[in-house]
């Protein structure tokens, strides 16, 4: 019923809008104060001023937004993770304000590269940085692939884009004294501080796969740490899993210094449960938790590590980076790239190459020089 009383000369006017892109139905509800014949005529005014937004809207009349809005709701929503399909979003909402208007069918490689050429110069920075345009060109790239599959074009023109150019920068990481002196401020810190960048340095772990370990994965007859799972935080809401690749399912072995470590703060952490018992909430026997015994945000391992180098006014470096550091280590003490890849739980060891082609060739000068000097050591023999 397009008009309905709801009290005396009060009544509820519908309009009709068709359907929008994901096969839902769209209205537009008014309340009217008046006689009946008045609300029947004002119904006739609102179905004449909204004729045009009722008309259901044709395939070739799809913009880039409204593929977007199809994409992110029939695609992301049901098949990807919380965290990617937040990326998706936030991507598109920097994409849509370019070129959301344009049909899908209109839209050519060089309008995508006249885009990217905007999204590159960026608002506040002088230049947007690779990984965030490899993140616009990404998004683009599985929203048109989908788009062909659904039938809704014939073919993906972001494929004969101009691809964005690699940053050659070099990985950030402490040496040897400068790994001292962190371990040796860490001393006078909480045990919490110190186990967390220890098994850092130690497995080379990343942020959001430390703050997923339980002591189930923890092996002390062994020093075996299995690192199965993967916690990150998107919009307030966790997203915990496995891993983002086969390959990062690994278990490691860890020194008896992280291990001795570890024990202390299950101490403590026994300790602080019965101290805290009535706030303490945590049932899933986590390593690193909140005060109330809940997940730990990835985010506030970066902030620990930054109040430390702060305080102690050290070199700057990354959570992130600990894990360089790790490589770095490995590298030059003579450990061999895949051993160092499967610690990483990189898919190839191609990809360990790349990352740290610095510190292997820095392993290879120092092999050279050292076998320099044990040939100069027998002829003085």
């Amino acid at each position: 019923m397009a008009i309905k009383k709801i009290d005396t000369n009060k009544y509820k006017i519908t309009i009709e809008l068709g359907y929008d892109i994901l096969g839902n139905r769209k209205r537009k509800t008014f309340n009217f104060e008046g006689s009946k014949s008045e609300a029947t005529k004002k119904e006739a005014e609102l179905k004449s001023e909204f004729y045009h937004v009722g008309e259901s809207k044709k395939i070739s009349d799809l913009t880039f937004e409204d593929l977007s809005v199809l994409f992110i709701e029939k695609y992301c929503k049901p098949n990807i993770s919380n965290v990617t399909t937040h990326g998706y979003k936030t991507s598109l909402a920097r994409i849509n304000p370019i070129i959301g208007s344009k049909k899908i069918r209109e839209i050519t490689p060089l309008t995508l590269d006249n885009m990217y050429q905007k999204l590159k110069t960026g608002k506040k920075v002088k230049e947007v940085g690779y990984h965030t345009m490899k993140n616009y060109q990404k998004v683009i790239n599985v929203m048109f692939n989908q788009a062909i599959k659904w039938e809704l074009i014939d073919k993906n023109p972001n494929l004969k884009t101009i691809k964005p150019k690699k940053d050659h920068k070099e990985k950030r990481f402490y040496d040897v004294n400068q790994v001292k002196k962190l371990l040796d401020v860490l001393e006078n810190e909480s045990i919490k501080y110190k186990l967390l960048i220890m098994l850092a340095l130690d497995t080379g772990a990343r942020r959001s796969e430390i703050c997923a370990l339980r002591w189930s994965d923890i092996d002390f007859d062994t020093r075996m740490v299995s690192i199965t799972k993967s916690l990150k935080v998107c919009e307030g809401v966790i997203d915990e899993k496995i891993t983002k690749t086969e390959s990062s399912i690994r278990t490691i072995k860890i020194s008896e210094s992280t291990i001795e470590v570890l024990l202390e703060y299950k101490e403590w952490q026994e300790a602080y449960k019965k101290w805290n018992k009535r706030k303490w909430t945590g049932k899933d026997d986590r390593i690193f938790t909140s005060k109330e015994g809940e997940y730990m945000f990835p985010g506030t391992c970066d902030h620990i590590l930054r109040k430390i180098v702060k305080k102690y006014n050290l070199d700057p470096i990354r959570f992130h980076e600990l894990r360089h550091t790790c490589a770095s280590l490995l590298i030059n003490s003579g450990v061999d790239p895949k051993t160092v890849s499967k610690r990483l739980g990189h898919s190839d060891t191609s990809i360990t190459m790349e990352i740290y082609t610095h510190a292997f060739e820095e392993s290879k000068n120092a092999c050279a020089d050292r076998f320099d000097e044990m040939m100069k050591n027998m002829q003085n023999a």
